[in-house]
Parts: structure tokens; sequence; C-alpha cells
């Protein structure tokens, strides 16, 4: 079962959780990311840096409830970090518990207890061989998993953890034990064969249940425990050689930290470091600086003031009694996953790939998550990396993209910068103008187009402008989009030759002109005719008025005669 999930909806393609993998155990494909179980040493610095909170620890709460209900004899175990963390004693944090429904409380320090008193042991049946300490389940596994050549140097002896949930299966063997502490490798401890451990809580999964239950923790800043016990000190860093009886001749020395603990286990496989005892932490600080403190950002030189005040001693006799007799002996073997290392030609075909085709293209910028451009090829190479995971790769191909597409646009484009001048022109944008682009790079944008609209645009708090021009000295009508990219800080201007439309509209006006001044001169013509006819028309309608009244007077005669 995998300690870590990912909420894959969640996961944005940032590689944060890649760049602060210390082992690179994180693969990521179709943009999400998932752990690589096999490789993971369980540091938990993807779940604290991760920008989404994509990543999470399995909760174990739900779990202990049941147990809680279902057994009589459920046993916390605490680490002597707690102290440091909610910053009360031991008799109010055993109270605190209890009233979740805890049988008992026991200190963990008890544990570490033993647990130094066998590495003295066996330090000093063999003083001048170099040893490291194995209480960090998180080195253990950095070494098992990726270093296992240094394994040999780890004292053989059980986790403080595992060695005080023997310890409380002699005295309850019926019991479920519950490890409450700082640190997400436990969760992986855990699940290990013979760990006598049930469930692990981290401090913030424990504060939110006492929150849940309405059980209010009251620091005590001045806290003091009933009792001084010296092994107390094992969560800061050098706490554990305090408590130890050191051997003369012998360099006690602590490290915390990945990169002095990486660094001193190249030393020790070199033999660079003979006659040594090393206590090594993977948190900086040590315990008080796991993953619960960073994610509540406390201070590790805080945390050690509060592990001194909750040891309450530096005298070596005043420890914890452990009266059981017990095999805390243990072995660690190699769980390296191996990979076969690439070939130069398959790192080369891949950086190729990335758009990489010398050493000056691998600019080592880190934002895929790997240190170096061959790193990363490693990467994709092994499955766990995607050649798109490269920001310098996306960038020139989004540019290209787009380059190709400002090229191929019928309309013209024009990029300019703040003072103005030319950064680019398509094609089209030199057909308008009957020059080619090499002519336009770097002169004012004023020598085609008059800068007024660029002014407006950029003295005013709008993004667009839109305006109809006419350019006299080409004769051109144009429709101008202009777009601001304040990020950017360029001005793209969009141009469409609109001179034909332009021109034809014109054309169809004089037509139209023309032809009502045809028609102006037809109805002037119509208009003299009728005047001319009506005219002629009056003159014959008088003289036809006159003979026929001569004819009529001339019949009446007749008439008048007879």
């Amino acid at each position: 079962m995998s300690v870590l999930q990912f909420k894959k909806v969640n996961c944005k393609d940032c590689y944060k959780c890649v760049r602060y993998c210390p082992v690179k155990s994180i693969r990521v494909k179709d943009h999400a990311a998932s752990i690589l179980p096999g490789e993971c040493i369980l540091c938990g610095n993807c779940t604290i840096v991760c920008p989404q909170h994509a990543k999470e620890d399995i909760n174990d709460v739900p779990m202990i409830q049941v147990l809680l209900e279902q057994h009589e004899n459920v046993i916390a175990m605490i680490a002597p970090s707690f102290a440091a963390y909610f910053n009360i004693s031991f008799e109010t944090m055993k109270k605190y518990l209890m009233a979740l429904g805890f049988a008992d409380v026991f200190e963990v320090a008890e544990g570490a207890h033993v647990v130094k008193s066998a590495y003295e042991k066996i330090i000093a049946e063999d003083p001048n061989k170099t040893w490291i300490t194995s209480c960090c389940s998180t080195v253990n596994y950095y070494i098992k998993k990726h270093r296992p050549e240094a394994a040999k140097y780890l004292l053989p002896v059980l986790t403080p953890m595992t060695a005080h949930a023997k310890i409380l299966r002699e005295r309850y063997p019926t019991g479920k034990f519950v490890f409450i502490g700082p640190c997400l490798s436990k969760k992986g401890e855990a699940f290990e064969d013979g760990s006598n451990v049930s469930a692990v809580l981290l401090f913030e999964e424990l504060e939110e249940w006492f929150q849940k239950e309405n059980i209010a923790i009251t620091q005590e800043e001045d806290f003091m425990n009933e009792s001084a016990r010296l092994s107390r000190l094992f969560p800061m860093s050098g706490g554990i050689l305090a408590t130890m009886k050191q051997e003369p001749g012998i360099n006690y020395l602590p490290i915390s930290g990945f990169d002095g603990v990486a660094h001193t286990i190249d030393d020790v496989i070199a033999g660079k470091l003979p006659g040594c005892v090393i206590e090594m932490n993977f948190c900086k600080g040590g315990c008080i600086g796991g993953p619960s403190f960073r994610r509540k950002e406390l201070g590790t030189l805080r945390g050690a003031v509060k592990i001194r005040q909750a040891a309450g001693t530096t005298d070596y006799t005043e420890d914890f009694q452990v009266e059981e007799e017990l095999d805390f002996s243990t072995e660690f073997r190699s769980k390296r996953v191996l990979r076969l290392e690439p070939t130069e030609e398959q790192i080369e075909a891949v950086l190729r790939q990335m758009d990489k085709f010398s050493p000056e293209d691998e600019l080592n910028c880190g934002i895929c998550g790997y240190p170096t451009c061959r790193d990363k090829a490693r990467a994709v190479i092994h499955g766990k990396a995607e050649i798109t995971m490269c920001m310098p790769y996306i960038r020139k191909r989004a540019e290209n993209y787009a380059d190709t597409i400002i090229q191929s646009i019928p309309r013209g484009v024009l990029t300019v910068d703040m003072s103005l001048k030319i950064l680019q022109a398509n094609p089209a944008a030199c057909e308008i103008f009957g020059v080619d682009a090499d002519s336009l790079i770097g002169q004012p944008v004023r020598t085609l187009l008059d800068d007024s609209d660029f002014i407006a645009l950029l003295s005013s708090n709008e993004e667009t402008f839109n305006s109809n021009i006419y350019l006299p000295d080409y004769n051109l009508y144009l429709d101008e989009t202009l777009h601001y990219n304040r990020e950017a800080q360029i001005v793209i201007c969009i141009l469409k030759n609109v001179s034909e439309k332009k021109f034809k509209q014109r054309r169809a006006l004089q037509k139209k002109q023309q032809a009502a001044a045809i028609a102006d001169q037809i109805v002037e013509k119509q208009l003299r005719m009728v005047h001319e006819i009506a005219s002629l028309l009056g003159e014959t309608a008088s003289e036809t008025k006159i003979a026929i009244s001569d004819l009529k007077d001339t019949v009446m005669m007749e008439d008048f005669n007879g």
C-alpha cells in the first residue's frame, strides 16, 4: 500500500514536487504526477511544497477510532518532539490523549533510551569503524533504496519507534499500538513486518482530531515534566549523541538536511571519515524540523529550546529504566530499484527531441524539476518524465507556432515595442505597403502609420483600439485594430486592407452621380419638349377656335337668309 497519494484533478504541471524531491521518485505522465513507491523515501517534501495540495498521505484517524471502539488496550506512543510542537508537558499530553479514548500513553523516548544503549555497546566493541545512526527512517530508506553500499555503516539497531513497540508488546501482549509523531516515513515503517505498530498519527492529524472533539490544547510556556529524562533530547540535531556515553578517540558528529546527509554518505563510502559516529537526520535540525513542523512553520531553534526544557537534564544518569531485556538488533538490506544507465546515444537522442543540439542549448534551468537537461533526458528514458516538461522547449514551440500563424494570417500584422518601433512584420503587412520585412524591423511605426492611435492606446486603460484610416501616401484604406499586451509590453497592430472595397464604393457612387446627371438632363429635355408641344398645341387650338367660330357664323347666316 502506498503511503502517499496524489489528487490527479489538482495537479497543474508546475513540477514543484519533482523539483523538491531529493531522489526524484515522482513520475509525470499525461501531465499528472504520481509517486514511485519503490524509490520514495517518504521525506514528505512533496506534501509540503505542492501549491495545489494535490499530495496527501493516508490518514489513520478513522482506523484508530475503530480500534478504540473494538479494543480495550489501544496504547498511544508519542514521540518526544511533541513537546516542541504542542508546547506542553508529557503529563498534560497524556491527559488529552486519554480523553480521546486511549487506554494508556507512553513516551517513545523510552525506546530511544534502549536504542542509544545498544549503540554504545556496538561502538565499544568496534571503535575503529565508521558508524551511522539508524534512528531516522527516511535516512534508512534513502540508504536502502538509493545508497545500499552504505548500509553496512548503519548501526544495526531498530528505530526508537519499533524498539519501543517491541517493549510495549512484552507489557501488553494483546495491545494495539498507535505511534504519534512528526515524521511521514513512520507510516511506511509501520507497514513493515514486525513493526508491532497498528497505526501512525502525524501531529497535525492529532491536532485536528482534538479540535473535532472540542479538546482545547492549553500551551504551557514554562512547562516542566514530573521527572527529568535525558533521552527526550533525541528529536534535536545532536540530541542522540548528547545522550550517549562517548568513547575516547572517536569523533561524534551530527549532520542534518539532505545535502549534508548525501555528501556525508559519499565521504563515508570513500573512507574519508574513519573513526566517526555520525548522527544522521534527514530533516534539517532533526525531528523538530520534520514535515509536521515545516507545515506549521515552527523554527528549529525554538524547538530545540523546548526539547531541552522537556528533558530537564544533561545528566547521563537521569534517564529511563527499562527492565525488558530484548533483542533490538536488525539488518538493513538493499531495496534498490535497478535501472539501466542510458547510453550517451540515447541521452543525445532525447536531447534532440527537446531541441537541444549543442551544450549551449542545455540551459539546465531546473524548471522541469531536474537539475540538468541530461538528468531530465535520463528521466524521460526511464519513463519518469515527459519531453513536454521542458519549459524552454514548450516556449520555443509555442513561439514557432504563434509565428507560423502570424506569418500565414491573411491580414497584415505589425508588432511594436513600447518605443513604437517595429519588432515584426508578417508577409501580408509587407504586401500592403510594398516593402520587405527587413527594411521595417527597428523602424518607427510612424514611417507607415500615424502613431497617434498607438499613443492614445498606451495612454489609456484600454487594451484594444479600433479605427478606420486612410493613408494618402499609399492611397490605402485600412481597418486598424490595436491590441496592447501589458505583460509582454508590446502593441500588436492588425491591418485589414479595405482599399478595393472603398474604391468600388467610390466607383459605384460616381456611376450613381453620373446616372443622376443624365436623368436630370433627360428630365430637362422632356420638360422643354412639353413646353414646346404645349406652345404649339396652344396656337393650333386658338386657330381652330377661330375657324369653327367663323364656320358657325356662316351656317347661321345661311339659315337666316333661307
